[in-house]
C-alpha cells in the first residue's frame, strides 16, 4: 500500500493519529488506557498504546516524529520559553514557527485522513490535498493559512489531561472551522481559501514564534462545541 503523504509504495508503519506523548495523562500505572464507545452495548476497551493505523512510512514517520519531539517539549516541558501571564491566559514566545506549525497542520490532516472512528469526521475537502503537499514539502506556509487557536481546558483550574473528542465543524464568515479535544487542549482550525478574521488573529501562532493560549473551563467549552457543531 502507498503511504498516505509521500505516495510512495513502501511499508507502512503503524501511525499514531493523536501523537503517542499526548496520551501520557490518559494512562493508568500499567500503561493502559480506556476507550469508551457512545454504543451502549459496546464494551469497554483496554488499549497498550495510543489509537494507530497504517497510515505512513518509515521516512514520513520519522518526519512527523520531529515535529511532535518539538511540540511535546513545548507543551509538556523540556525546551525553556519564555510564558507571560495575560488575565488567566498564557502567551508563550521564543518558539520554532516552522516546527510547530507544521505540527499543527499535521494534527489537522491526519484527522482528515483517519479511518479510526473515534477521531472521523473532519472532511477537508480539497484542503486536505493542500495540507498533504505543505508537509510533503516541509512548508509551514503563512501564518495566515489554515492558522490554529489553542485553548487549555480545565475541570476547576485544573487541566484535564485525559480528555479526547472527535471533530466538530462550525462555519463562520464563510470559514469551515473544524475543532478537536485531544490530551485536554481544544484546537481549533480555520480550514478555507481566504484569511480569517482580524479579531481573531492574536491567538494565531505568529511568524515571531509568539502563540497566546486561551485557558478555558470545560463547560462553556462543551456547550460551545455543542452549539456550533454541525456535523461533517
Amino acid at each position: 500500500m502507498a503511504c498516505a503523504l509521500c505516495h510512495k509504495n513502501k511499508p507502512l508503519r503503524w501511525s499514531h493519529i493523536v501523537p503517542e506523548f499526548m496520551y501520557q495523562e490518559m494512562y493508568d500505572p500499567i500503561h493502559r488506557f480506556q476507550g469508551l464507545s457512545t454504543v451502549v452495548s459496546d464494551r469497554a476497551r483496554l488499549y497498550q498504546k495510543g489509537l494507530r493505523e497504517k497510515l505512513l512510512c518509515e521516512d514520513c514517520e520519522q518526519q512527523f516524529g520531529r515535529y511532535e519531539s518539538y511540540a511535546a517539549q513545548v507543551f509538556y516541558g523540556g525546551v525553556t520559553l519564555p510564558v507571560r501571564r495575560c488575565g488567566k491566559n498564557l502567551l508563550i514566545g521564543s518558539l520554532d514557527y516552522k516546527r510547530l506549525k507544521l505540527f499543527f497542520v499535521s494534527l489537522l490532516w491526519r484527522f482528515g485522513v483517519t479511518s479510526i472512528d473515534i477521531f472521523r469526521g473532519a472532511d477537508l475537502g480539497p484542503h486536505a490535498e493542500k495540507l498533504r503537499k505543505m508537509l510533503l514539502a516541509e512548508d509551514p506556509g503563512d501564518w495566515l493559512a489554515y492558522p490554529c487557536l489553542a485553548t487549555v481546558v480545565t475541570w476547576q483550574g485544573k487541566h484535564i489531561g485525559d480528555l479526547i473528542l472527535p471533530p466538530c465543524l462550525a462555519k463562520m464568515e464563510g470559514h469551515r472551522i473544524w475543532s478537536f479535544v485531544v490530551a485536554g487542549f481544544v484546537f481549533t482550525f480555520f480550514v478555507s481559501s481566504h484569511v480569517p478574521p482580524t479579531p481573531l488573529r492574536t491567538g494565531f501562532l505568529q511568524k515571531d514564534g509568539s502563540l497566546f493560549i486561551a485557558i478555558r473551563e470545560i463547560t462553556p467549552i462543551l456547550s460551545q462545541l455543542n452549539d456550533g457543531c454541525t456535523g461533517g
